[in-house]
């Protein structure tokens, strides 16, 4: 048996029921602002977050409805507000090319400033465990056998010792690269669903054998000649396999952490974004596998191949300020206004 009345029920929830008509017919008219809540501002999150909250309330009532007072109008009228709103938050938009581009162009730079913090809570879980690894493997380069074995240390590129170059066989070991490269960050993305651990653990691994390595390279006396096989490259590559940590990152949270809105309902938020992430991720992995294999062998001087690195970091913070500018000045309108 209920505990009130239909009527009751109704006195008592009719206010979220008339607040939701409202923000649907709102956000039917302003989907945008409810797609890209992301890069908006914290008034329009906050409203999105109260609309989903709004529409799991209501969601909650239609059950109960159906349960205590059968097909009623009431029921009807909540099976109808429900699906207006689910429609509003959960029903694709179709993807068109000029979007898609404009996304790469604008979208994600501003996608990626809004995440920044678990972007660098991965960076940080790859090189904290590095500059830890190649700390200890400086004092003595025995303890370099603690994270790799002696055969890979005994089978280290000699310095000088450079891949023969040729245009087919580039091609080949570019494909293979890009490949292996997508598969561990894949590997990394899909660690979110154990709570991050194994996504903390690829990182952490990732980053140990890098300082490990760099440091043996020291001792050995050819610091410069690793670091000119790994920057090149490593730019685009290491960019790319941070933003697959911060992508399982997102899932992880999403799972522990879902704040207002239920845990699914935080799952598709963050696998929306984590996707953005991981799209991104597998574009720049491109220009890593041609540079690693049709650059990294050349036989060329050292200060080229870090000055090619350098260019192509000031590249990439380039491309990830855009619309930065006009981003603080919305921000800066939007506190002069209150």
């Amino acid at each position: 048996m209920a505990s009130i009345t239909e009527r009751e029920f109704i006195d008592l929830h009719s206010a979220t029921w008339r607040e939701l008509e409202s923000e649907t017919a709102y956000f039917n008219r302003h989907m945008s602002r409810f797609r890209n809540s992301f890069k908006s501002s914290s008034l329009t999150r906050e409203r999105v977050d109260h609309y989903i909250e709004l529409y799991n309330q209501t969601a909650n009532h239609l059950a109960y409805s159906r349960t205590f007072y059968g097909d009623t109008q009431t029921s009807e009228y909540l099976n109808r507000l429900a699906g207006n709103a689910h429609a509003v938050i959960y029903t694709k938009t179709e993807m068109h090319p000029s979007k898609f581009f404009r996304f790469i162009a604008k979208g994600f730079p501003a996608l990626f400033r809004s995440e920044f913090k678990i972007f660098l809570l991965a960076l940080l879980a790859f090189v904290i465990p590095a500059l830890i690894s190649y700390a200890y493997v400086s004092v003595d380069e025995r303890n370099a056998l603690a994270f790799v074995d002696e055969f890979t240390l005994m089978n280290l590129r000699e310095e000088g010792n450079y891949d023969d170059f040729s245009a087919s066989m580039a091609g080949v070991q570019g494909s293979y690269i890009g490949t292996n490269n997508i598969f561990v960050c894949l590997q990394a993305f899909a660690g979110g669903l154990t709570l991050g651990i194994f996504t903390l653990y690829m990182l952490i691994s990732n980053g140990i054998i890098i300082g490990t390595l760099g440091a043996y390279y020291a001792y050995k006396g050819s610091g410069a000649f690793f670091w000119s096989l790994i920057v090149p490259h490593g730019v685009t590559e290491l960019f790319s396999i941070f933003l697959s940590g911060a992508a399982g990152f997102m899932i992880a949270l999403a799972i522990l952490r879902p704040g207002k809105l239920t845990r699914k309902t935080a799952l598709i938020e963050a696998g929306k974004k984590s996707l953005k992430f991981m799209l991104m991720c597998v574009l720049f992995l491109i220009p890593s596998a041609i540079i690693e294999s049709f650059f990294t062998p050349l036989d060329i001087p050292y200060v080229a191949k870090f000055t090619f690195a350098g260019g192509v970091f000031v590249l990439l913070t380039a491309y990830l300020c855009v619309g930065l500018r006009k981003e603080i000045r919305e921000k800066r309108n939007r506190r002069l206004e209150k």
